[in-house]
């Protein structure tokens, strides 16, 4: 496959196709007026799955087809159609962009948040941890004073970043300054970072707990050893929180 080839394709996807249908139709471009089975056979890839992907093509406007006998030959349109396919999914992007405008006031009225109630969100594995992680960087980003505090505990903190190794970069990089009450000894120096360390129990807390914003997330470990997680979205939850998270760290 050339190079011109394979920007095409990631050309092609950005706009919707998938990569048969990019590929079909770049071997299209270099062909002119041939069978499914040319097509195919150029493509490397079966008959069946070339012909479902020549007759999506044909309804984009990107691929034309004559029969000549009892033959169906198909040749590519030109390469100008792909403005034409781009202008298309422009006005289908505005209008389904105003249809959100109408109708996002009437969804956010009926979320728990604007009828008073507090919204709790559940998270398993490390991929939900990076979830809640991502989350915390996105809300801390919007704060006027991008700031959150975390209390940390031991035996929980190898399993935090596993999926996310540069959070703490990120969030560097980002300007979001971090307070960290750390329950046992350890824990890396980083930048905008300050952290207090209080003595463990005579039992292992496996828990971690982040207050950002409007929002608590609690992060703990099952006993398979799968990070799972929770957020609450509440503010006077959170305020609550900052509270009692200023007057442990007052003292400490």
């Amino acid at each position: 496959m050339s190079e011109l080839t394979k920007n095409l394709q990631i050309l092609l996807a950005k706009i919707g196709l998938n990569e048969v249908e990019a590929l079909v139709y770049a071997s299209l471009l270099e062909l002119d007026s041939v069978s499914i089975r040319k097509v195919a056979e150029h493509a490397g890839i079966n008959r069946g799955t070339t012909y479902d992907a020549i007759k999506h093509l044909v309804q984009l406007g990107l691929v034309s087809g004559r029969r000549s006998g009892s033959r169906d030959y198909y040749s590519a349109e030109g390469p100008d159609k792909i403005y034409d396919l781009i202008r298309d999914k422009r006005k289908d992007l505005i209008h389904a962009q105003r249809e959100v405008d109408e109708l996002l006031p009437k969804l956010t009225a009926q979320s728990p948040q604007a009828q008073g109630r507090p919204l709790v969100k559940y998270y398993e594995d490390d991929h939900g941890i990076v979830t809640i992680l991502r989350d915390v960087l996105q809300t801390c980003g919007q704060l006027r004073e991008p700031l959150y505090y975390v209390y940390s505990s031991l035996p929980l903190r190898q399993y935090l970043y596993r999926k996310f190794p540069e959070f703490t970069e990120r969030r560097v990089e980002e300007g979001i300054a971090v307070k960290v009450i750390a329950i046992g000894e350890g824990g890396d120096p980083a930048a905008i970072a300050e952290r207090k360390w209080l003595e463990p129990g005579k039992h292992d807390s496996s828990s971690y707990t982040i207050i950002y914003g409007n929002k608590v997330a609690m992060i703990s470990i099952a006993n398979n050893l799968t990070p799972y997680g929770v957020i609450i979205e509440d503010e006077g939850n959170a305020t609550m929180q900052r509270h009692l998270f200023d007057q442990l760290w007052s003292r400490l």
